[in-house]
Formats: structure tokens, C-alpha cells, sequence
């Protein structure tokens, strides 16, 4: 494969680039690909869904709507975004996923259970995978603590 070079967009040639792909010259790097907004939001709908019988029952009637208010938040969706450097996270940032569900858990939206469990409904393993020991760490962030707790206290009873 040649080196590849830089194109200035004054220099950009479309029909050379149409030409490529059509003979089967133009190469795409996958791990540049973005996600798009509503494909992230639904794969984390349906990866936190796998826990909903955990869920108590203070919080059993609003958890879609908790979790509908966490992905329509800007920050949330910036933090659950995987980066490109991401190699495990494609789709999206299971780490941040982990760390949203166990401050939920201790402002008691989700039963008490040990990290396994919790790892073992969501990854569907009952290998232990590196996401489980993030459901402990909370939020690097303070605002987006700060953010959860307020989400939370307009579901609490």
C-alpha cells in the first residue's frame, strides 16, 4: 500500500475518489468511524435494560424516565461517547455506564448486590470483566455527580 498524503480541499479530486472506490481502491479506517447519537442512546437503553429487575420498587415506575433524563443530558452523552482511542468500547463508553449504575445504586434506585452480579446481567458472563470494578468509582467529574444526584432527587418519593 503506498504512503498516504495529505489533500488540501482545493486539491481534492471527487471523481478520482469515486473512481477508487468503484475499483476497489479506497480504504476506510474503522476506528475513526463516530457513532451517532440515537444508536448510542439506544445501545445503552438496551445494555442498562438488562438490569431492570434490580431496579427498586421506590424507582421501579420512573427508571425509563430517569434514564431517558440521564441520555438527554448533554454531559452524559459526551462522557458515555467512547473516544477514538477506545478499543473495547465502540459503540459506547461501558466504563461511564458502570460508574452512572453504581451511583444510582448507592442513591438506592438499584437493590444493594455485589459488583458481580451487576456485571454478570449486564456483560451476560459470568467471567469477570474489567468493567465490573467501576461500578464503585463514582464520577471523576464533580458537576456530573452533582447532575445525577439532581436527576435522582425529582424521581425520589
Amino acid at each position: 500500500m503506498k504512503k498516504l498524503k495529505q489533500v488540501r480541499p482545493e486539491d481534492f479530486d471527487v471523481k478520482a475518489l469515486l473512481a477508487a472506490a468503484r475499483e476497489g481502491r479506497l480504504y476506510v479506517d474503522e476506528s475513526k468511524k463516530e457513532v451517532s447519537r440515537d444508536i448510542l442512546i439506544n445501545e445503552i437503553r438496551a445494555y442498562v435494560g438488562r438490569i431492570q429487575t434490580l431496579v427498586t420498587k421506590d424507582f421501579s415506575s420512573s427508571i425509563d424516565e430517569l434514564w431517558e433524563q440521564i441520555l438527554s443530558t448533554d454531559d452524559f452523552v459526551e462522557f458515555l461517547t467512547p473516544s477514538n482511542k477506545a478499543r473495547k468500547c465502540k459503540v459506547f463508553n461501558k466504563y461511564g455506564v458502570m460508574r452512572i449504575i453504581g451511583v444510582l445504586r448507592e442513591k438506592g434506585v438499584y437493590e444493594y448486590y455485589n459488583d458481580s452480579k451487576y456485571n454478570a446481567l449486564l456483560e451476560q458472563t459470568d467471567k469477570d470483566t474489567p468493567y465490573r470494578k467501576y461500578l464503585g468509582m463514582g464520577f471523576e467529574q464533580r458537576h456530573l455527580l452533582l447532575e445525577i444526584r439532581e436527576i435522582v432527587a425529582q424521581y425520589q418519593l
